[in-house]
């Protein structure tokens, strides 16, 4: 489990509208029992609202966006379908955690 993989949203229930999540703390607290996670939800569902807090990503060949402001503890051990990395968006997912904290 490293820093911009993404799972399967574990939790059914929101699985629908959030079908993804992605992890956001760094790998060195990769011993957290509880990463921090920000859920992606599908650009189609968000239309044209996105900006700079709502970086687009591509997850299996469809455009997502990451909620920054949802941002959230899981479980590690409910992590259990990777199914991409979002690594090459690193700095926009990281400007917009900037911008949530610090409005930069």
């Amino acid at each position: 489990m490293a820093q911009f993989d993404v799972f399967v949203n574990p939790i059914r229930g929101a699985r629908r509208a959030y079908p993804y999540v992605v992890i956001l703390q760094s790998d060195f607290a990769s011993e957290a029992r509880d990463p921090i996670v920000a859920p992606l939800v599908p650009r189609t569902v968000l239309g044209t609202v996105a900006g700079r807090l709502a970086p687009i990503v591509m997850v299996e060949g469809s455009e997502h966006a990451v909620l920054v402001p949802a941002l959230t503890g899981l479980r590690s051990r409910d992590l259990l379908k990777r199914c991409a990395s979002i690594a090459s968006s690193r700095n926009e997912v990281l400007a917009a955690i900037d911008h949530l904290f610090f409005g930069a």
